[in-house]
């Protein structure tokens, strides 16, 4: 037995889609794609603030950490050594928390009896994760571009030594050194 169409014989089998039927598929996962873009956005943002209030929560507790292991908070920044004529700052709190913070190997780059414009490029440019809010840059993109300059003798500024960024501060009290 055999089946015949019962289409006429002078038009071919229609396969595949129009012009017109593909531009309505387009336009659909469009319009589906722009409600749905501002819902992964907000996602996404979320989970940024989420990252960032972990972040803070890592210094705070580093922070205490500090303080059970020295009976003190971190100091703003320690002095560079007794051979700093310009009394100017070694390493800061962001370096002497970060055994705390899982970063001892970063930590061991650091020599404490040396300013930071004496340091290794290894100490001053390696990012550390924990002190960047995602929403506002990645660490890979935060080195100083200016500011940071030793003083000369005579009063005159060095020219820039470049150093890692981050976007969190701490208050220690009015004292400058310690």
């Amino acid at each position: 037995m055999v089946l015949r169409s019962s289409r006429p014989t002078g038009k071919p089998a229609r396969c595949g889609f129009t012009l017109v039927e593909l531009l309505v598929v387009i336009a659909i996962i469009g319009l589906l794609i722009g409600l749905l873009m501002p819902a992964v956005q907000k996602a996404r943002e979320a989970a940024n603030r989420v990252r960032c209030a972990n972040n803070l929560k890592q210094i705070g507790l580093a922070m205490h950490h500090y303080h059970l292991d020295f009976g003190k908070l971190p100091p703003r920044a320690k002095m560079a050594g007794p051979a700093d004529a310009n009394q100017t700052a070694g390493a800061t709190w962001a370096v002497l928390i970060l055994p705390y913070m899982e970063q001892d190997n970063l930590y061991r780059q650091w020599d404490l009896n040396r300013r930071f414009y004496d340091q290794n490029d290894a100490a001053r440019l390696t990012p550390v994760p924990n002190y960047f809010c995602p929403t506002r840059r990645s660490a890979s993109d935060a080195v100083s571009v200016s500011g940071d300059q030793s003083m000369l003798n005579g009063g005159t500024l060095a020219a820039n030594i470049p150093g890692n960024l981050g976007d969190y501060a701490v208050s220690l009290g009015t004292l400058s050194y310690m």
